[in-house]
């Protein structure tokens, strides 16, 4: 199962198009996350990419998250930082972009997915893209995905998502700060989606450079900050209530 899934770049004009999938509900194992993190870097690196957009395949899910049978064969305290930093990692190469990245969620985002939408420069939903962080519930936490839900949303939504640990809707998560607008479908929703994209593939690269690296100032620590926090949940996974807590999850 860890061997499947995809990424794959679209180029279109001066915008590209990632898309990830993997057969289930588009969680991401940790092959792929690093193939992501490459396909971010290229559309970085390439001068006739203006604005990338970004999104999963299917409609029921944007991203379940971490790959449950990879978290479940840790056994110690580096591959547990290992594992943790995947999402890390995508989430610092989103920061590190200089285009500005358009996330298009268009269903549920769980966990990791989460923090993909939080780590977006521009981000949009649809009705059907509720939004869950259930690591209070598997006691860790989602202490990598932390920082980008903080920016985004403020400490009190941040606060609210991570430890109620149930489902919150589009219309929630549109008020928080997550989505910058909510659609009733994936088809409005993709459709939008490519025009924002096409309008900022329009403007100056240099301008719209130098404005997103404005926009992130103060997060010139989380290259180490991350890593931190990948330690820390590497760390608690580790424990006995953690381990029995993933066993009785993987039974449902």
């Amino acid at each position: 199962m860890n061997n499947q899934g995809s990424v794959i770049s679209d180029h279109r004009d001066n915008w590209v198009r990632i898309v990830f999938s993997h057969p289930a509900h588009n969680s991401m194992p940790g092959h792929l996350l690093a193939e992501l993190v490459n396909h971010i870097d290229a559309a970085g690196r390439n001068d006739e990419v203006k604005a990338i957009l970004l999104r999963s395949a299917g409609e029921e899910t944007f991203c379940a998250g971490a790959n449950l049978d990879e978290l479940l064969a840790i056994q110690d305290e580096d591959a547990g930082r290992e594992f943790f930093m995947g999402f890390a990692n995508v989430i610092l190469a989103m920061r590190r972009c200089p285009k500005p990245i358009v996330v298009a969620v268009q269903g549920k985002a769980i966990g990791g997915g989460v923090g993909i939408a939080a780590a977006a420069d521009y981000c949009l939903g649809c009705r059907a893209a509720e939004v869950k962080l259930s690591e209070l519930a598997i006691a860790i936490g989602p202490f990598v995905i932390l920082p980008a839900l903080v920016r985004k949303m403020g400490v009190a939504a941040a606060s609210e998502l991570c430890l109620d640990t149930q489902w919150h809707e589009a219309k929630w998560a549109r008020e928080k700060g997550l989505y910058q607008k909510v659609y009733d479908g994936p088809e409005e929703l993709y459709r939008f989606a490519r025009v924002l994209v096409i309008r900022l593939a329009s403007h100056s690269t240099t301008a719209a450079t130098r404005l997103k690296r404005s926009l992130w100032s103060g997060t010139d620590d989380w290259p180490q900050l991350l890593a931190e926090r990948a330690s820390v949940t590497g760390q608690l996974v580790l424990e006995p209530e953690a381990k029995a807590a993933l066993a009785k999850f993987k039974k449902k």
